[in-house]
């Protein structure tokens, strides 16, 4: 049913958002999202993902006339209003971005996300494990920390791994690790590494001899005392995943530390996996995952060879740190945009929406939202935990706050 231009006004709405209750989720005492968003926590629930935003699986709602309204039927209802001329032609009539907030206790799967195209392919051929056809670039925010693996290592790096790893000879055939190792041709070894990775990645369906190869490898690094940030990973999440062919991804990928207000950003094939922590999320309107490991959900090993980025290199951390003022976080995507704004002793603030939808999320303190309604003076109070969506056709409206306040706000760049 459309929902009638008299209802739908050109003012803010608050956003009232779905909670994913994936195992991997922090629990009980440890629950950041209901902490976060002043809810009660329910004993052993896992608490995953707070989605913000209009995509079909879990969109936002918005209240209109009494109900609670979906925002994606919204937007589809009133696409000029809500996303502006520029947006509604650029993205086809749909809300480009899907912002999250992440709580980790133990590791999500180590995945990568395909392009455009191969997103489309993808959907056309599996629309049950790729459920729409648009790609997935993404920005993660520590909001106090992260721990995650992102992208392949420098080569040198990798090969000090492999010096101490004898047990993956059994694994991929003898002499493909010693090649690594004592070719001095700088191509020749990014090469033998991608077929090493390629070659373990294929091997996850022979279990018994990669549950050998783990056994091995879990026996040695039990009996060292002194073992690197990787192996310990290694043996932590062991505990929770086995003979799991994601283990040595640990050896092959960068591990990072992200302190609060860092990111790291994640274009098409980069793999991934974050293992610890409270994020901010910032994605392209996508939930297309191709599944490497340390997940029992489906994995797509031919998928995951065909589109992984092999760019030996470390991970390029965006040091936006915890000053105070507004942050932006440039990436190459461009779906969104987030600013974090930390204020302490608070602000007033002019903000124009430039034809542009705008979603607010408030991290820290309250945030007042004052508009004009024909003439008419209007404001809206946000607390931490709450977010409010800008329809693109509200031009103008003021933020203020009395008190130290702290907010992401995500546009389209």
């Amino acid at each position: 049913m459309t929902i009638p231009l008299k209802q739908f006004s050109i003012k803010p709405y608050k956003l009232y958002n779905t909670i994913q209750n994936y195992e991997w989720g922090t629990k009980n005492e440890s629950a950041f999202i209901p902490h976060f968003i002043g809810e009660e926590v329910e004993p052993n629930k896992p608490y995953a993902e707070l989605w913000i935003g209009a995509h079909p699986k879990a969109p936002s709602k918005i209240e209109i006339g009494g109900a609670r309204i979906p925002l994606n039927k919204v937007i589809e209802d009133h696409p000029e209003e809500c996303l502006g001329e520029y947006v509604r032609n650029k993205f086809s009539g749909t809300f480009p971005f899907l912002l999250k907030v992440l709580s980790a206790a133990n590791a999500l799967s180590i995945q990568t996300h395909p392009n455009k195209v191969q997103a489309q392919r993808l959907h056309a051929k599996d629309p049950k494990n790729y459920p729409d056809d648009n790609h997935k670039p993404e920005i993660a925010i520590a909001l106090d920390s992260l721990v995650a693996l992102v992208g392949f290592k420098p080569v040198q790096s990798i090969r000090k791994q492999l010096e101490f790893l004898p047990e993956l000879d059994e694994l991929v055939g003898h002499g493909l690790v010693e090649e690594i190792l004592k070719s001095v041709d700088p191509l020749m070894v990014e090469n033998r590494i991608k077929r090493l990775y390629e070659i373990i990645m294929q091997r996850a369906d022979e279990k018994e001899r990669l549950a050998a190869c783990i056994a091995n490898i879990h026996k040695r690094l039990t009996e060292k005392n002194n073992r690197s940030l990787e192996e310990e990973q290694f043996l932590e999440q062991h505990k929770l995943y086995g003979a799991d062919v994601g283990l040595l991804s640990f050896f092959f990928f960068n591990l990072v530390h992200l302190q609060q207000g860092q990111a790291i950003y994640t274009g098409a094939g980069v793999p991934h996996a974050y293992i610890k922590g409270n994020i901010i999320e910032c994605m392209a309107n996508s939930d297309n995952v191709v599944r490497a490991g340390l997940t029992n959900k489906f994995k797509d090993v031919e998928t995951l060879l065909n589109i992984i980025l092999y760019t030996f290199a470390e991970c390029p951390v965006l040091n936006a740190g915890t000053g105070t003022g507004d942050v932006t976080y440039r990436t190459a995507a461009e779906e969104f945009e987030v600013v974090k704004n930390k204020k302490p002793g608070g602000l007033r603030k002019k903000c124009y929406s430039k034809d542009r939808p705008i979603v607010y999320l408030v991290t820290r303190g309250s945030l007042e939202l004052h508009w004009n309604d024909d003439g008419t003076a209007c404001t809206l109070k946000f607390s931490k935990g709450e977010s409010f969506f800008i329809p693109a056709a509200l031009s103008q409206f003021e933020i203020a706050s009395n008190d130290d306040v702290e907010f992401f706000a995500v546009a389209i760049p």
